[in-house]
């Protein structure tokens, strides 16, 4: 408290020893200690990836004749819906966003593509046009970090 916010050996000596309380050098698992940085993060991916995954049961049918004929979308609709992005399209979705919310995953706020549109157009054009096409790695869309924080003192389970 008497050193205040300034940048002292106190101060760092405070966060390395809140980093070294928080680090997870080793978990349990049905009996079975886990260490070592790349089997922890094999342990911590199968367990979220069991929990949040998607069951072993996930094959879902519905039966189409579920929605009335005016809940379906037409041929001409369908047709309208699939085909590739325009340069109008993209141009006012981008400009419809807010400018001063936070970055995306690739730390760019909206903001920049806006103000720098006649820069940046066609490579963002590109970016729409192989996404149509399939040629996008989506996969880390629903990317996320998940960071295991221990709740007890000597945590030994996720």
């Amino acid at each position: 408290m008497l050193q205040g916010d300034n940048n002292t050996s106190y101060v760092h000596r405070i966060a390395s020893g809140r980093q070294r309380k928080n680090t997870v050098i080793s978990l349990e698992n049905d009996g079975v200690m886990i260490e070592g940085d790349e089997n922890l993060l094999k342990h911590a991916t199968k367990y979220y990836a069991d929990l949040f995954g998607p069951g072993d049961d996930h094959n879902i049918h519905i039966d189409q004749s579920v929605w009335d004929t005016l809940e379906v979308v037409s041929e001409a609709d369908n047709e309208d819906l699939c085909k590739p992005f325009s340069e109008t399209e993209i141009k006012e979705a981008l400009f419809q966003m807010l400018g001063n919310k936070a970055a995306g995953p690739d730390k760019v706020h909206v903001e920049f593509y806006q103000k720098c549109w006649h820069i940046v157009k066609d490579d963002i054009i590109q970016l729409f046009a192989d996404f149509h096409s399939d040629q996008v790695n989506i996969s880390r869309i629903n990317y996320g970090i998940i960071t295991l924080l221990p709740k007890v003192a000597d945590a030994s389970r996720i």
